[in-house]
């Protein structure tokens, strides 16, 4: 599993990255409690849109996934 930390305008976001080898391992697959939303299908999330988002279009984009703001950067940490 791979997961990238954010700073900068992005600062908060974490993203983690599972990749499996069959169909099997994927279904079976179970997020940790840590994890807020499931973005795998969201084209927003793929780092060509988040090198352009603002930092309110992402906090837009979490909202619609129900994660508010939590703290002086904006985001839960």
């Amino acid at each position: 599993m791979d997961v990238d930390v954010f700073g900068g305008r992005l600062e908060g976001l974490a993203l983690a990255e599972a990749e499996f080898t069959t169909d099997e391992e994927a279904r079976s697959f179970v997020p940790s409690a840590d994890c807020m939303a499931e973005v795998t299908d969201d084209a927003r999330f793929t780092g060509g849109r988040l090198v352009q988002a603002s930092r309110q279009e992402l906090l837009g984009w979490l909202a619609e996934y129900g994660i508010r703001p939590q703290g002086p950067q904006g985001l839960a940490g």
